[in-house]
C-alpha cells in the first residue's frame, strides 16, 4: 500500500487545479492585456496623425493586418491589408503609412536595406505611427475593374455571342445562376482581400471587351482563384487570353492553385491607341472555377 505521502491526486483535484490555474491566467491576462495593447484613445491620435499629411498617392496599412480599428479609422482613404508588406508591388504609390501596435517585427526587403526611406515617425501611446518614401509612382492611363461598366461582356454560344447585358449592382449579370455574373468585388486570393474582376467562367467562352483604350507601356495583369476554388480536388485549368486590336499578346494557363499572380505584356509598340481590348475566360470543367483577374494600362 501507498503511505499518505505517495498519494495519486484524484482526478478530482486535478481538474479542480486546471480550473483554478486557468482562473489565475484569465485575471492576469485582464490585467495586464490594457496595460500593453493600444486603447481607441492611441488608435484616434495615429488616424489623426495619418490624415493630416496624407496625399492622394499614398497608401496605408497597419501591422499586425488584422488591426480592424485601424481599418474603421481609415478605411475610407487607401487602406489595404496586407500580411507581408515587404513582398508588394508598391509602384503605383508615392509613400506608405504603416500603423503598427508595439512588439511587431522589423520591416525587412526594401524597408530594411534602404529602398524604401523612412521619412517619419511618430508615437500614438501604444501605436507607431511610420511614413516611407518608396519613390516616383508609375502613372495607371486605364484601370479596366474600374471602367467595368462601359465593358461589352457576352458568352460565346455556337460561335456567336449572347450579350450580358443587365447591370446589377458593380456587375453584369450573364443568366439567372447567381455565381454567372462579372462585376467588381474584394475577394481573398491567396492570403490578401484583393479588388477584382469576378469571372468565373461557364461552360463555354466569357468574353470582355473594352473600346477606347489609351495606349501605354505595359499592361498590367493579375489572375487567381479563390482558396476554396484551389482546394477542390482535381479542379480544371481556367484558360486566359489577352488580346489587342485583335492580336493575342498572351494566353495564361491558371493552375488549381490560390494567390494573386502578375503578368506583364509589353504594348509600347502598339502606339498611343485607342485601343480594342478583349479578354476570353474559358475552362474544360466550370465546376468551382472562382476565377478572379485584375487589368491596367500603365506607363511611366
Amino acid at each position: 500500500m501507498l503511505g499518505l505521502a505517495g498519494k495519486r491526486p484524484s482526478a478530482h483535484a486535478l481538474a479542480l487545479s486546471v480550473v483554478i490555474a486557468a482562473s489565475l491566467y484569465s485575471i492576469g491576462f485582464w490585467l495586464i492585456h490594457p496595460l500593453t495593447n493600444p486603447g481607441p484613445s492611441d488608435y484616434e491620435r495615429a488616424a489623426e496623425i495619418v490624415r493630416s499629411g496624407f496625399r492622394a498617392s499614398d497608401a496605408i496599412v497597419a501591422r499586425p493586418w488584422w488591426a480592424a480599428r485601424a481599418r474603421q479609422l481609415l478605411g475610407d482613404l487607401e487602406f489595404l491589408q496586407l500580411r507581408s508588406p515587404e513582398t508588394e508591388d508598391w509602384s503605383e504609390y508615392r509613400r506608405l503609412w504603416v500603423v503598427e501596435l508595439d512588439g511587431q517585427r522589423p520591416l525587412g526587403g526594401p524597408f530594411e536595406d534602404g529602398r524604401y526611406r523612412q521619412e517619419l515617425e511618430a508615437r500614438a501611446g501604444r501605436l507607431t505611427v511610420r511614413r516611407y518614401l518608396l519613390g516616383d509612382p508609375v502613372k495607371v492611363v486605364y484601370d479596366f475593374r474600374r471602367r467595368l461598366d462601359r465593358a461589352r461582356v457576352s458568352m460565346i454560344r455556337q460561335g456567336k455571342p449572347v450579350p450580358c447585358s443587365k447591370w446589377i449592382e458593380n456587375r453584369w449579370q450573364c443568366s439567372r445562376r447567381d455565381w454567372n455574373y462579372v462585376g467588381r468585388i474584394v475577394v481573398e486570393l491567396g492570403e490578401d482581400p484583393r479588388r477584382v474582376i469576378w469571372a468565373h467562367p461557364p461552360e463555354v467562352p466569357l468574353v470582355i471587351e473594352y473600346s477606347g483604350v489609351p495606349g501605354g507601356r505595359e499592361l498590367l495583369v493579375h489572375t487567381g482563384l479563390t482558396p476554396p476554388a484551389a482546394r477542390t480536388p482535381g479542379g480544371a485549368p481556367v484558360r486566359f487570353e489577352v488580346e489587342v486590336d485583335g492580336k493575342v499578346l498572351g494566353r495564361i494557363v491558371q493552375r488549381n492553385r490560390t494567390g494573386y499572380f502578375p503578368h506583364r505584356f509589353d504594348i509600347s509598340p502598339l502606339g498611343p491607341g485607342p485601343h480594342t481590348v478583349r479578354f476570353t475566360v474559358s475552362t474544360p470543367n466550370p465546376g468551382m472555377r472562382h476565377f478572379c483577374f485584375d487589368a491596367k494600362v500603365r506607363t511611366w
